[in-house]
């Protein structure tokens, strides 16, 4: 099966016309209208950018998402979850104070802003997937209960997976903390040399899984929640980082086909190749762009635009910059396995909207 993916480019044939007009119009040809309905609670998930980052999504590119939307009466909303590790989205508290300062607001969208996965990223449910590695995902609840979602995702180079857009966005970016420990690790978390004996983490976890020794200690009770991570006022409690790029991709594509099963496939798919950069907007800079930029992509099917946006950057770099970048990481893991689990296509007709 051949999936389409509309292209936009930023190269302009009539002059001083508006790149959020671009963006209206690949969603109308996703067909918007016959996807949401009229009351629909539309999740529209977007990564906020780590606080002293600039190379995020611009907020005012969700503009003509959330006019869409209100057009035909459905009620978005924004959405992130908290991150895996200590930093400014750690936390919803946190996380609202650092979309807010980056411009992700009331005041500038007129939309509300949810951090799906709760306070500490308790607010988490179990998907059944019944796939080679998981049988169920542990994704964020504000997202599985909305009537659908149109993923937004800012197309660029990862040190894990070699690229980062829908897939990641879809996978990372819509589980809870749990779900996220799932894709990253192989362990429950480390506790380090630096903890104080302060016992904050023994209060807060949910399954009495930490006793105090010589210094706190996890047990086997551990469900992997890691709430101790964003609880542990010395930031003592690590994550063991100790998954290989392939699994790490495997998962993130169960993970993916968790989210589109939970929202029974209502989602529209939006990358933003623009400001391409070689990492991931979770760090608190960035460099340069690599390239220059190209366009907007969207369709209907997440792995058919991850595919055409990462073919689109190779042809217009003219060498595969990804890999050049993470040389000792398949690229085509992520691709390859969702053919496998038939999640999805690689095969796409690119459309060009004017």
């Amino acid at each position: 099966m051949v999936a389409s993916v509309y292209f936009s480019s930023l190269v302009h044939k009539v002059k001083y016309k508006s790149p959020l007009d671009k963006i209206k119009k690949l969603l109308e040809e996703c067909n918007v209208s016959n996807i949401f309905s009229k009351n629909d609670l539309v999740a529209i998930k977007i990564h906020f950018g780590e606080l002293g980052n600039t190379g995020f999504i611009r907020p005012i590119l969700l503009r003509p998402v959330i006019e869409k939307l209100k057009k035909i009466e459905a009620k978005p909303y924004l959405t992130d979850t908290n991150t895996l590790y200590v930093g400014s989205r750690s936390n919803s508290v946190d996380h609202l104070h650092n979309a807010n300062l980056n411009g992700f607001n009331y005041s500038t969208l007129q939309v509300p802003v949810i951090i799906a996965d709760g306070l500490r990223g308790e607010n988490s449910c179990d998907i059944e997937v019944n796939l080679p590695i998981f049988k169920k995902v542990k994704l964020a609840n504000d997202i599985v209960n909305a009537d659908g979602m149109v993923c937004v995702s800012h197309f660029k180079g990862h040190e894990i997976s070699g690229f980062a857009g829908t897939i990641k966005n879809l996978s990372m970016g819509c589980a809870s903390r749990q779900g996220k420990l799932d894709m990253h690790s192989t362990t429950k978390p480390l506790v380090t040399k630096n903890c104080t004996k302060c016992g904050r983490c023994i209060k807060n976890c949910q399954f009495d899984a930490i006793e105090m020794k010589d210094k706190a200690f996890i047990t086997t009770k551990c469900v992997g929640c890691v709430r101790c991570i964003a609880i542990c006022p010395a930031k003592a409690i690590k994550v063991n980082w100790n998954e290989t790029s392939d699994n790490t991709q495997k998962k993130m594509i169960e993970y993916a086909y968790g989210v589109t099963k939970s929202l029974k496939q209502k989602v529209i798919y939006i990358n933003i190749l623009a400001n391409i950069s070689s990492t991931c907007d979770c760090y608190v800079g960035n460099d340069k762009p690599v390239i220059s930029d190209i366009g907007y992509l969207a369709s209907t099917d997440p792995i058919a635009l991850d595919k055409a946006s990462y073919d689109m950057v190779v042809k217009a770099a003219g060498e595969d910059i990804f890999q050049k970048m993470f040389p000792n990481v398949n690229i085509n893991t992520q691709f390859d396995y969702a053919k496998q689990l038939n999640f999805g296509t690689c095969e796409y007709n690119l459309v060009e909207i004017d």
